[in-house]
């Protein structure tokens, strides 16, 4: 069984998640921040079970593919009994997954343009004094170059307004978001512990689970 690398938390009240009259359909965007409430609360719902299940296997024995779900089949429970639509809540996961992604490469893209910049400001230093022309013209075209991805890199810094918001909204959950993912990466652990142990010479062969989402 593998499980996704996602985003850990007590999962939010039921009361406070969307039902099917409130979600949108699933074509429409951007996120909203009961979309992300509904996220948090139906994968925090989902994990949760598959620890509790990994509580039952560790304390009382028994085949673990028996007793724990793949993580989407538990997802596809916990919105159900969330009363959230189904197609509506892999829709929000996806597209939380891809704006993670982007965040992060935004991040790594700002550490860049702290790095660019520090070294725009040594050549324009040795630029100052330098007195030999050839060692001009040089600094010169490297200033020139760093100037150009500089620029490029700042543009891309810059999204359209809705998309921009929705970066904001992503990260005022990102928390939460952090927390699920740590509960996520506890819980593939121990199942994986719990393969391996069920593996060893003596014990009961289980089968080797199929891929999860």
């Amino acid at each position: 069984m593998v499980l996704p690398a996602c985003e850990r938390r007590e999962p939010p009240a039921p009361a406070q998640v969307a039902s099917p009259t409130a979600a949108r359909v699933a074509t429409e965007g951007p996120l909203t921040p009961l979309d992300v409430q509904m996220y948090l609360a139906v994968r925090g719902k989902a994990l949760q079970k598959l620890e509790d299940a990994l509580d039952v296997v560790e304390q009382s024995g028994g085949d673990v593919l028996t007793h724990v779900q793949e993580l989407t089949v538990a997802e596809r429970d916990a919105a159900r009994s969330l009363g959230v639509e189904w197609r509506r809540f892999t829709w929000v996961r996806d597209q939380v997954g891809r704006m993670l992604t982007t965040q992060r490469q935004r991040e790594d893209q700002r550490v860049l343009l702290a790095e660019l910049g520090r070294a725009k400001q040594d050549l324009a230093a040795q630029l100052r004094v330098s007195r030999d022309a050839a060692s001009r013209q040089f600094l010169e075209a490297q200033l020139k170059a760093l100037d150009g991805q500089l620029e490029k890199l700042d543009s891309e810094q810059h999204l359209p307004t809705p998309r921009a918001e929705e970066m904001k909204l992503l990260e005022s959950a990102r928390a939460e978001i952090a927390m699920l993912q740590g509960r996520q990466d506890r819980v593939q652990r121990r199942l994986q512990e719990l393969l391996q142990r069920a593996s060893r010479p003596g014990a009961t062969p289980i089968a080797t689970p199929g891929p999860g989402r």
